[in-house]
Formats: structure tokens, C-alpha cells, sequence
């Protein structure tokens, strides 16, 4: 299931020109619309939902705090996302990672769109093997490619968007997103070969 966008460019922009006033409920719209999508970011770098609801909503608090700083006409959730990551990074440095959620919870929280729905038990079940598998796999790859895979295929930012939230090159992008993907499919194969 792609990610739809919850609102179009211009009805994001008036939003946040409101929040750029002050308005609290024009920002809360937009913090409605994307919580889950915060929550799902914060989960993949903390690893634990406690900190991954707390930071999340945190980012939401400095977002809005900074929001004057903001550039219309440019994405918000890049923008977000970035303040997120600093926090999640920051967090960790501080107090290292908290006990990991189960394989199972994450499957079910970032791995929802393997769960088309299917009259065959048996494709079923080889889908929700699959993605444990995946997910595994996943979190064997170093922090970088980790943190790309999530934002191109969970987060399903664009090239540019990742480019802005990460503060690197479009090119560095398309590199760092080759590399992931070539050694994410090293790791498949591997397990699937066991």
C-alpha cells in the first residue's frame, strides 16, 4: 500500500503559512496527518515505541517551536523528519538503545502492506514469513542503509526529499540507496539459502 500524501502541495502550504502566524490548530492538522508516519520514522531509528511516541511527538513540539524558520513552498514531513532524527540520534547517544520491540511488532507496524488480504491461508502465511525474513534481514544492514531503506520504501520519501532530511547530496542518495538494496539482497538470499 503506497504512501498517499494526506494533503495536496497547495492545502499543505496554506497550512502551514497559518502555523507560520501562530495558528495551533493549522499545525495540529498537520501533526494529525502525519503522527503515524512520525511514530513508524521514530520506531525504525529507536527501535522501542516508548521512546519512538516520545520523540515523535517531541519533534512535533521543536517543529512547531521553529516552524517561523520553515521554507514555504518545500515539503513539510522532510523538514520534520530531519528534527526527528536528530532527536532519535541524540536519545540514543545519550542513553543507548532500550529493549527491542518483538520481530512480530514490527512486522506489524512497517510491514502492513505485505498484509494483502488473501483467501489462501498458505500465501498468507509465506507472506508473513517473508517479511520477518525481511525485516531480519534489515536489521543486520549498518545504521545508514537502514535508515534509507526505511525512508524510500517505508516512508516512501522521494530522492530530494531524502536528500533534504539526510543534509546530503541527491547523488549520495541514489549511491547510499544502491548499496542498501544490494547488500539487503546479499542478506535475503543468505537466509533464504539456510
Amino acid at each position: 500500500m503506497a504512501f498517499e500524501p494526506p494533503f495536496s502541495p497547495d492545502e499543505e502550504r496554506r497550512l502551514l503559512a497559518r502555523a507560520q502566524r501562530g495558528d495551533r490548530h493549522a499545525f495540529g492538522e498537520l501533526v494529525e496527518a502525519y503522527k503515524e508516519r512520525a511514530f513508524a520514522g521514530a520506531l525504525s531509528l529507536t527501535q522501542n515505541y516508548d521512546d519512538a511516541r516520545d520523540l515523535s511527538q517531541d519533534a512535533f513540539v521543536k517543529a512547531f517551536k521553529a516552524i517561523k524558520r520553515f521554507q514555504l513552498g518545500r515539503p513539510f514531513y522532510p523538514w520534520y523528519y530531519r528534527i526527528l532524527r536528530n532527536l532519535c540520534l541524540t536519545h540514543l547517544e545519550r542513553h543507548g538503545p532500550k529493549r527491542k520491540v518483538s520481530l512480530e511488532q514490527l512486522v506489524e507496524v512497517e510491514h502492513a502492506q505485505f498484509e494483502a488480504p488473501t483467501t489462501d491461508v498458505v500465501e498468507s502465511i509465506q507472506r508473513q514469513q517473508m517479511a520477518v525474513h525481511l525485516r531480519v534481514a534489515i536489521e543486520k544492514l549498518k545504521p545508514e542503509f537502514k535508515e534509507i531503506i526505511a525512508l524510500k520504501h517505508f516512508e516512501e520519501l522521494s530522492y530530494e526529499e531524502m536528500a533534504q532530511a539526510l543534509k546530503i547530496p541527491i547523488g549520495t542518495v541514489m549511491s547510499r540507496l544502491f548499496h542498501a538494496r544490494k547488500a539487503l539482497g546479499e542478506l535475503m538470499r543468505e537466509h533464504i539459502d539456510e
